[in-house]
């Protein structure tokens, strides 16, 4: 059985595996939004997958079970409101 992860400990997983993926996701939509004329949708549902991905890999590498959930669903939810709010934009474009 592996030890409880102390709550310190927690915090510092849910930056290392959660900023990463809200990083990346900016930086999609940013590079969406710069570099594309046509199909700029299916660019930005490429990004918001690649953050999924991204989000689950970055999971497995910490190793840890204990809050596992809440990561994944924190890093997907943030990356879905980036690309939420870039879809919007480029609608009113």
């Amino acid at each position: 059985m592996t030890e409880p992860v102390q709550p310190t400990d927690q915090r510092r997983l849910r930056l290392t595996s959660v900023l990463p993926v809200w990083v990346l996701a900016v930086v999609g939509a940013v590079l969406v939004l710069a570099l594309t004329q046509r199909n700029s949708f299916a660019w930005l549902l490429l990004v918001f997958v690649l953050c999924v991905l991204v989000s689950f890999v970055l999971q497995l590498i910490t190793a840890t079970k204990d809050g596992l959930v809440e990561r994944i669903s924190t890093a997907a939810s943030g990356a879905f409101v980036v690309v939420l709010v870039t879809a919007v934009v480029l609608l009113v474009r």
